[in-house]
């Protein structure tokens, strides 16, 4: 009797399954796991052993997710160029190369781009053997960068995702060995996918997507971003509205014995003379119950020496329409863009409104700033550069507040006359 195999579709579907499965457990994963790793490397290893007998259903499959993963990931990061840009200009620093972090804009423009037009050419289908080796060469590249970052963590966020998903990088690098499973299929099927279109088609399909994605990249890169994906949004209320008491700890040390005791501040017993000549205060902590959305800290600073006055709740609670002025670097803000917010803002003025500037730039240049555009009558606040990069991808950038609630973000482009926005419309929508 001949020697029994196993049907193909078996361990082809198995090893489809493992890894769907294997993609759902790594959100339940943030930290470095060896038993999971070892599991994602097995995977790997079924791959190739299975390489001469997957079935045409799991290629195509596969194929497909691979290629909706690509979209979404080209597409949440060229819906935010600018914020791309940042974080290859961070792992430019980190990898110590600084001279090149002047190409971070066109390598995000660039890599955005790649990386959705790949996405499309493995829905369509479209030159699979180049389409599936440069994908094969994207992932071998994205795995040993993350494999570093998860190991040394030199950078925090991968931005993989954009914002829209934000992983871990452990979460990051084990997504990429799922990945990497999902090429490996397509590389050892890669001859059994051809179409018949003609080339010519193909060609079409590829530069097509790819012309009309950066065209979207740059529309986002002038203006704001289509879809939002920061945590400062439109609707969005930036501290809770009912806010549950913060919770102070404190822990004290018994003088003789060395015990260690933690209280809550209001329990600990300091009207007792006994207790108190017998423990000495070793430390504090505070825990706030209440979601925070605003991951900011607005400073009130009189000069450069000065290290400032926390603002941050004051200036975004407050009971008026607020426009808040936001320049990362009063460097590199656009002049056409500055003068035009200073006329604006001053016209606000003269009608009762609030306005103020955030910057992370010196108070020696915030200084000559106020000078150059006339705005000696406009405060000045300051904040950690990429924390105001979060707040709106442009540079000016305003933010309508009031009461906390973010009522509109323009871009300086789109900075309407102050005779245009609906003050009204927003006090009936917010409730004000």
């Amino acid at each position: 009797m001949g020697k029994r195999t196993l049907p193909a579709w078996i361990p082809s579907y198995g090893i489809l399954v493992m890894t769907l499965v294997l993609a759902v457990l790594i959100a339940f994963l943030p930290d470095k796991n060896p038993w999971f790793l070892a599991v994602l490397v097995l995977n790997l290893v079924l791959c190739v052993l299975n390489r001469k007998s997957f079935v045409r259903p799991v290629v195509v499959v596969v194929r497909t997710l691979l290629g909706l993963l690509f979209v979404f990931s080209g597409f949440s990061k060229g819906v935010d160029p600018l914020g791309t840009t940042y974080v290859i200009h961070d792992y430019l620093e980190a990898y110590r190369l600084p001279g090149l972090t002047g190409l971070s804009l066109t390598g995000s423009f660039l890599l955005n781009m790649l990386e959705f037009t790949l996405g499309i050419c493995l829905l369509a289908n479209v030159k699979t053997k180049w389409t599936v080796i440069a994908v094969s060469l994207m992932m071998l590249f994205f795995t040993a960068t993350t494999w570093y970052d998860a190991v040394a963590n030199p950078v925090p966020d991968c931005g993989c995702f954009g914002k829209a998903l934000v992983l871990t990088n452990w979460q990051t690098f084990y997504k990429n060995l799922v990945l990497d499973a999902a090429v490996l299929i397509l590389l050892f099927s890669m001859n059994r996918m051809g179409n018949r279109r003609p080339a010519w088609i193909d060609a079409l399909l590829a530069g097509g997507a790819a012309l009309l994605f950066l065209g979207f990249e740059y529309y986002n890169y002038r203006y704001l971003p289509v879809v939002n994906f920061l945590e400062w949004k439109e609707g969005v209320r930036l501290f809770p509205e009912n806010p549950q008491p913060v919770q102070h700890f404190v822990t004290y040390r018994n003088k003789e014995t060395g015990q260690t005791q933690e209280y809550l501040l209001e329990d600990c017993p300091y009207s007792d003379p006994g207790w108190i000549a017998d423990w000495e205060f070793v430390d504090r902590r505070d825990v706030d119950p209440n979601p925070q959305v605003v991951n900011i800290n607005i400073l009130d600073k009189v000069d450069d020496e000065d290290p400032g006055w926390d603002v941050t709740k004051d200036l975004l609670e407050m009971d008026q329409f607020l426009f808040l002025v936001a320049v990362y670097d009063l460097d590199e803000a656009n002049p056409e863009g500055m003068a035009k917010v200073a006329a604006a803002v001053k016209e606000l003025k003269q009608a009762g409104y609030e306005a103020c500037f955030l910057t992370a730039s010196p108070v020696a240049k915030a200084d000559s700033v106020k000078q150059a555009y006339g705005l000696e009558d406009f405060m000045f606040y300051y904040a950690d550069n990429t924390a105001i990069k979060a707040v709106v991808r442009s540079n000016p950038g305003i933010v309508l507040l009031r009461d906390a609630w973010v009522l509109e973000i323009w871009d300086w482009r789109r900075f309407p006359a102050p005779k245009d926005i609906d003050f009204a419309g927003l006090s009936r929508k917010y409730g004000f």
